[in-house]
């Protein structure tokens, strides 16, 4: 149970600002969509950074007390972000945003193969206590409105709380692994489930960039982005614990299906009301592709810690790439035709993840409902 506390406490305290950090930007630091970008970008090279370098960490030096430092530094760099609204400034926001999103990728690879480890490799119910704090996180972050350091003090005070959890969390007997600097063998093992997360998370990301803006164009207040986003994450909470049942390989062609699907019907919404029942479609899609890749890759290999951070990685580096392209294409293409770009990336790789599939000969794992047990 303290390993789910701190997955929930950690993610609410760490990502519930994400509703707010462009509104800052462009309504009180005067950043034009092409900086907001950049800055998003720049926060996502951090984590990428410390996302493989500490989830290889973990399986090499112990899991202990990387998560430990993960999650204290996480909350010192929320609270100087906290110090960065009140005292003014696009630079030093800016720097502060870069330096949680470095903190924020030292921990999760050890929390997550500690909770691999320790849970029988049931990730999906793991996992659905992230979505949990995201969801929770947004909506209190919401409710404050536009008072942001008040709610960037909640959730310094919320990691701090995570971090005690954290001296608590019994690790007996912790198994370490020698892992080379670049593990380019792992990383050509797993290529077909990082190269389609990369692929359709870079298109998911050029939404995001600017999707509190749009929300904020169509009629959403800022409690309404925030309730919309809890949509989303409290939907990913009720599907999650639903997918240990089903082989990885199906989720992971499901989630990246669903995507595309998911992101067309964002064409369509008129209003903020319309974009409620796409929330949950795109909760459905993502706990789908996430908790498959990530238990893809898990089973596939004992480097778990090392893995789940390369995993984490693809993500980071979708968000590099697609954060600042999405705040030019954006720029030039209006937030629906960026839609329309992020739609045929997830089908794309789609392709790629089938053709891997049918080339590995696994291609009957989507036939097969439940998880293989052999």
């Amino acid at each position: 149970m303290k390993a789910r506390a701190i997955q929930l406490l950690s993610n609410a305290g760490l990502f519930g600002p994400a509703i707010i950090v462009p509104v800052i930007l462009e309504k009180e630091l005067g950043a034009s969509k092409v900086v907001i970008g950049l800055v998003a970008g720049a926060f996502a090279a951090a984590s990428f950074i410390a996302s493989y370098s500490f989830g290889r960490a973990s399986d090499v030096y112990g899991r202990k007390k990387i998560l430990q430092a993960g999650l204290v530094l996480s909350g010192i760099a929320t609270a100087f972000q906290m110090v960065s609204i009140i005292t003014g400034g696009l630079l030093f926001f800016s720097a502060m945003r870069v330096l949680v999103g470095f903190c924020s990728g030292m921990f999760p690879a050890a929390l997550l193969a500690y909770a691999y480890d320790t849970r029988g490799g049931k990730m999906g119910n793991f996992s659905a206590y992230g979505a949990a704090g995201w969801g929770v996180g947004n909506l209190a972050v919401g409710l404050f409105g536009v008072v942001y350091e008040q709610a960037y003090f909640l959730c310094t005070l919320i990691l701090f709380a995570s971090f005690a959890i954290a001296l608590k969390l019994p690790f007996a007997h912790e198994t370490r692994i020698s892992v080379p600097l670049f593990p380019k063998t792992l990383i050509k093992k797993n290529a077909s489930v990082l190269a389609a997360m990369l692929i359709r998370h870079t298109g998911a990301n050029m939404i995001w960039v600017t999707y509190p803006l749009f929300l904020i164009s169509i009629g959403a207040s800022p409690m309404m982005v925030g309730i919309i986003y809890a949509v989303n994450a409290f939907g990913q909470f009720a599907f999650m614990v639903l997918m240990d049942r089903f082989d990885p390989a199906l989720l992971v062609a499901v989630g990246l299906a669903s995507s595309a699907a998911t992101f067309f019907t964002f064409e369509l919404a008129g209003s903020f009301w319309e974009i409620i029942p796409s929330q949950i479609l795109l909760a459905a899609a993502w706990s789908s592709l996430y908790v498959g890749s990530l238990r893809y890759v898990m089973d596939r290999n004992k480097e778990k810690a090392t893995v789940s951070g390369l995993l984490s990685s693809s993500m980071s580096i979708s968000g590099i790439v697609g954060l600042v392209v999405g705040g030019v294409t954006v720029t030039i293409l209006d937030f629906k035709g960026t839609i329309a770009v992020a739609t045929i990336m997830s089908l794309a790789a789609l392709g790629i993840f089938l053709v891997e599939l049918y080339r590995s000969g696994e291609f009957y794992r989507l036939r097969l409902l439940t998880r293989s047990r052999t």
